[in-house]
């Protein structure tokens, strides 16, 4: 998509948003920003936080889990609370970084 299809897209979010259809402007400014040749999807949307260290942390427990460590040992390995590791396996698993074994 070139620039000026992509200004398009945003001049039509800003007439849907000055409608008031809110939901619309969401979705034609995603599609404009992900058309962007070297778009990358922001750290939030897959790992749950903007955080360095939370990512860094995240990063290091599915790439545990993967590997087939128990919560007991991801908790020794990462030096936090079992707490943290539960939170930080349910949100992954939210997110859809990693799968849900059932």
């Amino acid at each position: 998509m070139t620039f000026a299809e992509r200004q398009a897209l945003r001049k039509q979010a800003i007439a849907e948003l000055n409608r008031g259809n809110l939901k619309e402007y969401e979705n034609i400014m995603r599609k404009a920003r992900e058309a962007i040749p070297d778009y990358k999807v922001p750290d939030q949307e897959v790992w749950g936080s903007d955080n360095a260290k939370v990512i860094k942390r995240r990063k290091r427990v599915k790439r545990l889990l993967e590997a087939g460590y128990d919560n007991k040992e991801i908790i020794a390995m990462c030096g936090t609370s079992n707490a943290t590791i539960w939170k930080d396996i349910r949100i992954l698993r939210e997110m859809g970084t990693i799968k849900v074994d059932e």
